[in-house]
Parts: structure tokens; sequence; C-alpha cells
């Protein structure tokens, strides 16, 4: 199933320019249409715009947490699930590709993202906030690690047996520290040196709400040549990181398909926002084109797949109702 979402049109035109739209998405407040079963959410947004040139897509990501010259984090990212009251055990690597041995000092903490670019900051004081994972993970304080070697690093979680369901998140970082001997680490009142780290994402079993809204898609009023920068923000009101997928199509005056740009959004962390930016490049073109946003998310059953899929809409171009609400709840 999908929304389709259409701007209001006078003779086959939409006013050009930046388009905000924002809907509530409590239970209450839903615009008919927006809820879809079977764990899936599907957004479709479309705009026009003119121009003279055609398309290609520049995707931003999350950049995983790596060593700027002789560490190695592996992996980047982990993944897991539990139910309330297990213990969940994992397993990380740390790389010394350094000419002498290392002692690397480790440290986990809560991570929250504050921009819309989906970069993870941490938190060293202590909280308790819905999305708290630190607390529940031990791991060793110092690794050591010799020359041109790659150590394991053994993880236990333990999930409370109050925890709630959804998304719990934390880092586990590593500190260059050769000077330090396992003894003497509670010793040193100030470590310094640079850090890096695997994002620990975990997913507690239980009922999720999963609730994302596109609050801006802006596209230029006016091209002379390329590139076109088009760009978005999706907002996510979810319990647990979602990651969208999709694809923008580009109808030209004929509407007729030219183009389609797949688009990945990225980790979407709950309560936060995410910005999405394609660019369509070719050089010449004419008229007034179309494009079409297309969004998938779901999550199947709470558990650490998150399944996606990708729909495209062409239909229906003169319908003005404009829908922009994705909310599901699963079980």
């Amino acid at each position: 199933m999908k929304i389709n979402k259409y701007h209001p049109s006078g003779p086959g035109l939409w006013p050009y320019g930046d388009h905000k739209c924002h809907s509530e998405l409590d239970s209450e407040s839903r615009m008919p249409g927006c809820r879809i079963g079977s764990g899936m959410t599907i957004l479709c947004f479309s705009f026009e715009f003119l121009i003279f040139l055609f398309v290609i897509l520049a995707n931003a990501g999350i950049h995983p947490v790596l060593a700027a010259s002789t560490i190695t984090a592996i992996p980047p990212r982990l993944v897991l699930s539990g139910k309330p009251g297990e213990t969940i055990t994992a397993q990380l690597k740390v790389r010394n590709d350094s000419e002498t041995s290392q002692n690397y000092t480790v440290a986990v903490e809560d991570f929250i993202v504050y921009d819309t670019q989906g970069t993870p900051v941490p938190v060293k004081s202590a909280v308790s906030n819905r999305w708290s994972l630190s607390s529940w993970i031990q791991a060793p304080d110092l690794i050591p690690v010799d020359a041109q070697t790659t150590q394991t690093v053994n993880l236990k979680i333990k999930v409370p047996t109050t925890a709630l369901s959804g998304g719990h998140y934390a880092m586990l970082t590593y500190m260059p520290n050769a000077d330090i001997k396992p003894g003497e680490l509670k010793k040193t009142a100030a470590l310094i040196g640079q850090r890096v780290g695997t994002l620990i994402y975990f997913t507690v079993a239980g009922p999720v709400t999963e609730k994302l809204t596109l609050t801006r898609f802006a596209i230029p009023k006016f091209s002379e040549k390329g590139p076109v920068s088009i760009e978005g923000t999706v907002e996510s009101l979810s319990d647990v990181h979602v990651t969208p997928k999709g694809s923008i199509v580009i109808s030209d005056p004929f509407n007729l398909k030219v183009a389609e740009l797949p688009l990945e959004v990225g980790n979407v962390f709950p309560e936060t926002s995410r910005d999405f930016v394609a660019t369509w490049n070719q050089k010449w073109g004419w008229g007034k084109y179309r494009a079409d946003l297309n969004l998938t998310s779901a999550v199947k059953n709470t558990k650490k797949n998150l399944r996606k899929k990708s729909k495209n809409s062409k239909k229906n171009s003169n319908k003005s109702k404009v829908n922009n609400c994705l909310d599901n709840s699963h079980n």
C-alpha cells in the first residue's frame, strides 16, 4: 500500500519554491488514509519545478567512527536485540596498526543525535532517559593489544526486567594510553588521546510505534543549468531508529518519466530529524519538470531487521490533497 502526496495545482502548476509541511502524528489527529498496516509505512510527496536540465543522486549518510591512523574499531556499528530480563553476549574487535604495543582504555557512554546529519554525540554524564543503554553494558576497562594485531572485546548486556521496548543506544570507545599498565588505570586522574569506537543499537522486544513526517521538501524555483539540488527533512517520533528508503522520480513536461534516483535517508533516531539531499545533473532540458518523492520504512516485530520497500508514484498528478503523515504501531 502507499499514500501519494500531491500539491494543489492551478492549471497544472504548483507554486515554485520551498514547501514546508507538518502533520500532528497522534492517533486523534492523523489524517485519513495515513495509517498503513502490516508493519509498513510509505511516504510519497510531489513537487513541480521549472528547469532546463536533468539529475543524479548524492546521498548523505552516517560515517562510522574509525581510527585516525593506527586504531580501527570493528565493526563500526553493532545491531542487537533482546527481551526484558535477558543477558545478551556479543563480541567486538579492535585493531592496532601501529608498530608498538598499546593499552587501550575502554569507555561506554550513551549517545544522542543533535543535528540533522545523524552525527552521534556521547553523553558523558549519567542519564536516565528513554533511550539509555550504557548502564546495561559490561565491558573491560583496559585492553592490551600487540602491534599489528587484532584483539577481541567481550561484552555482556543485561536487559532490565523493566526495560521499555524500542531502541536504546550507546557507544563503546577506545583510547590509546601506551604508558598505562592495567593495575594503574584507577590511579590516573586524566587520560588524553583520540577515541574511536563502535555504535551499539539495541532494540528491546515489545510493542513499537513508528511515526515519520516529511517536514521539508525543497527545490530551486528556477535553474538554467545543472546540477539541481533536491533537499528534504524527515522527522521521527518513533520508539526505535528507522531507515527510510525510496526514490525520487523525475517527470518531464509531458509527464514522462526521465529519471529515477534511489534514495537512502540513513538512520533516523527517535525524536530527531534527518536531512537528505539528491542532485539531478544533466546539461540540457527545458520547461517544467516534476519530482515525486516516495519513501518506505517498516519494522518487522521490533527485532533488529528493518524491512523496507520502494514504490514509485506518477499517477493522479492532478490531485490536490497532500498527506504527509506516517503512523504505524507494531506489536
